[in-house]
């Protein structure tokens, strides 16, 4: 009987606990997705000014990638950094490459990075500002069709 009670006590536990840990570790993917493009934006930008040398990328499904209308070479951040996890969504309104001058300054897309996640309903984002490359971090409003100022997570 004991026995018994433990493991209906366990259950429910178990029931409580378990879709905070997906929810935590879909929040995970999400924040880590961001930092990793956000990271391999600013390694791109310091090995461009580093070299003295402009390079471009383009944002992918799965991070950045490949420039695909620029003459300027790959960046060397890119390969390092993608955001691959589990159902995450990458998504902007950037129409043509970051492209990033020898001195780090950025011309060519600027715009908003949208990252969610398929379990989520908040969505994290930034945005490029030209051509400093000034990157702010936010919540995507939707409504509004913007990043707004950084909310925690309910």
């Amino acid at each position: 009987m004991e026995l018994l009670i433990t493991a209906v006590l366990l259950s429910l536990l178990a029931g409580l606990v378990l879709p905070r840990s997906q929810n935590w570790l879909a929040r995970q993917r999400r924040d880590g997705a961001v930092q990793s493009l956000f990271h391999g934006l600013e390694v791109s930008r310091s090995g461009a000014a580093a070299k003295g040398k402009a390079c471009a990328m383009a944002l992918t499904p799965s991070g950045w990638g490949e420039p695909l209308d620029s003459a300027s070479p790959t960046c060397s951040g890119i390969r390092d950094l993608t955001a691959t996890a589990p159902g995450l969504r990458i998504t902007t309104n950037m129409t043509r490459d970051v492209e990033i001058g020898p001195t780090g300054l950025f011309s060519g897309a600027g715009g908003t990075v949208v990252v969610g996640h398929r379990d989520l309903t908040m969505e994290r984002c930034f945005v490029i500002a030209l051509p400093l490359g000034t990157v702010r971090t936010g919540v995507y409003d939707s409504d509004k069709n913007k990043c707004v100022k950084h909310e925690k997570d309910n």
